[in-house]
């Protein structure tokens, strides 16, 4: 879940990225980067809850 956590984040920086090099409209680039971000936040989720889950220790 870590593994996929960061690979999120940096498929979110991707699209980021790319939105602000390729796309010309405002409209577009604005949308591709709010879902490049909510790809980052998700990620970064998953990598929250794996460390937590690892802080807590076995029950």
């Amino acid at each position: 879940m870590r593994l996929i956590g960061y690979l999120l984040m940096l498929s979110g920086w991707l699209l980021v990225f790319a939105a602000l090099l390729l796309l010309a409209g405002l409209g577009q680039r604005f949308t591709f980067v709010v879902a490049g971000l909510l790809v980052e936040c998700l990620g970064l989720a998953l990598v929250a809850m794996r460390y937590r889950a690892l802080q807590r220790g076995p029950e």
